[in-house]
C-alpha cells in the first residue's frame, strides 16, 4: 500500500474489524515499522525521535497511572511534550473535568479516564493527529467538545479518525477505507471530498484529488 495524505484537514480511516486501521496507527506512531518501505510524517521518518513532536497519537484503551491525579497526569504528558501545562487545564476545564483535577485515575469515572487520556495524548498541537475511537465511553458534553476541537485542528492540522461511527455532526473532508487483505496486498479506496489533497498510489498508478 502507498498512501500519501496532505493536510490541513480531518480524514477519516474506516474498514471492518481486521482490516489495519489499528496497525495504521502503529505504524505513523512509530511503534511499528513495516515489513518493506518506509513511514514518513512531513518528511520525517515515523520512527526517528524527531517524529514525536510532530504527531500526536491516541490509542483506544487509555493507560493511565492508577494513582495519580488528572492534574499530574496532565502536568506529567505537558513535560514529555515539552510544552506549557496551562493549555491542558484549560481543556480539562472545557471538558468538564476541572472538578475531578485532584482525583487519582483509578477513581474517574469510565468517560472522564478516557477525556484525562485523550487531554494527555494531545498535549502538544503537532501538525499530524491520530485518534483511535476516542469517542468511546464519553458523555455528550465531551463528544460535543471534542468533535469542535477536530473541526479547529483540521484547519491547521492532518487530523486521522479512526472511527466506526462517528458523531452526525462531524463533517470528514475525505475517508480513506481499508478492505482488508487481498493476496499479499492491502486493498485501499480512498474517497475524497473537496478541501483536502490527497494523493493515492497503489500498483503503479497514481491518483490525485486537489
Amino acid at each position: 500500500m502507498n498512501l500519501i495524505l496532505k493536510g490541513p484537514g480531518l480524514v477519516r480511516i474506516a474498514g471492518a474489524n481486521g482490516s489495519g486501521k489499528s496497525t495504521l496507527l502503529e505504524l505513523v506512531s512509530g511503534f511499528l515499522s513495516p515489513f518493506e518501505g518506509e513511514v514518513r510524517i512531513s518528511g520525517t521518518l515515523s520512527n526517528s525521535a524527531e517524529a514525536r513532536f510532530l504527531r500526536s497519537v491516541c490509542r483506544t484503551a487509555p493507560a493511565l497511572y492508577p494513582s495519580m491525579t488528572a492534574r499530574d497526569h496532565l502536568a506529567f504528558a505537558a513535560r514529555c511534550r515539552r510544552t506549557e501545562v496551562g493549555r491542558a487545564l484549560e481543556r480539562a476545564e472545557r471538558y468538564g473535568l476541572g472538578d475531578w483535577l485532584e482525583v487519582p485515575a483509578a477513581e474517574l469515572s469510565t468517560g472522564n479516564q478516557r477525556k484525562l487520556w485523550l487531554l494527555a495524548c494531545t498535549a502538544l498541537p503537532t501538525p499530524v493527529a491520530i485518534l483511535d475511537e476516542p469517542f468511546n465511553g464519553m458523555d455528550g458534553h465531551g463528544v460535543e467538545t471534542l468533535v469542535k476541537e477536530l473541526g479547529e485542528w483540521a484547519h491547521k492540522s492532518l487530523v486521522l479518525l479512526i472511527a466506526h461511527v462517528p458523531p452526525a455532526e462531524l463533517e470528514p473532508h475525505q475517508t480513506v477505507m481499508l478492505e482488508g487483505l487481498s493476496g499479499s496486498r492491502r486493498d485501499v479506496v480512498q474517497v475524497p471530498v473537496p478541501g483536502v489533497r490527497g494523493e493515492l498510489d497503489e500498483d503503479g498508478r497514481d491518483d490525485k484529488e486537489d
